[in-house]
């Protein structure tokens, strides 16, 4: 397991952020409850919980994949709509669909490349290989 960096620490916070979101239109807050945020909320809130516990690769792969869960569904509802419902306007819930988790994958991205830096400049063998623990 490697250390939190300060990326790791705030893709955290944002992919709770993403799950808070979920839940409130999973709840139907604006109207029109959504039954795929209702299924994403735990799952991406978990995913955060365990980010902010350990920075390991199992738990950046399952906030990676939560990421792209929202970025897909959102993106085939504004697309196409999904089944069973007309095709979803461009709002600002549509706009937070696709910026929050966006912002997840790039701090992801700088987590990967801040310990990529910390590992090569390290003098510690040990530290320096990825499978080290």
């Amino acid at each position: 397991m490697s250390r939190h960096t300060h990326p790791s620490r705030a893709a955290a916070a944002v992919t709770a952020v993403l799950a808070l979101l979920q839940a409130w239109w999973a709840w139907g807050a604006d109207g029109d409850a959504a039954s795929t945020s209702a299924v994403l909320a735990p799952i991406t809130l978990i995913a955060a919980a365990a980010l902010a516990r350990v920075n390991c690769l199992e738990t950046r792969l399952v906030v990676v994949l939560a990421a792209f869960a929202q970025l897909g569904l959102i993106g085939l509802a504004l697309l196409l709509g999904l089944p069973g419902q007309p095709r979803h306007s461009v709002d600002t819930q549509a706009v937070a669909a696709l910026v929050v988790p966006f912002v997840v994958l790039v701090l992801i991205d700088l987590d990967r490349q801040t310990r990529r830096a910390r590992r090569k400049g390290s003098a510690d063998p040990k530290e320096s290989s990825p499978y080290a623990r």
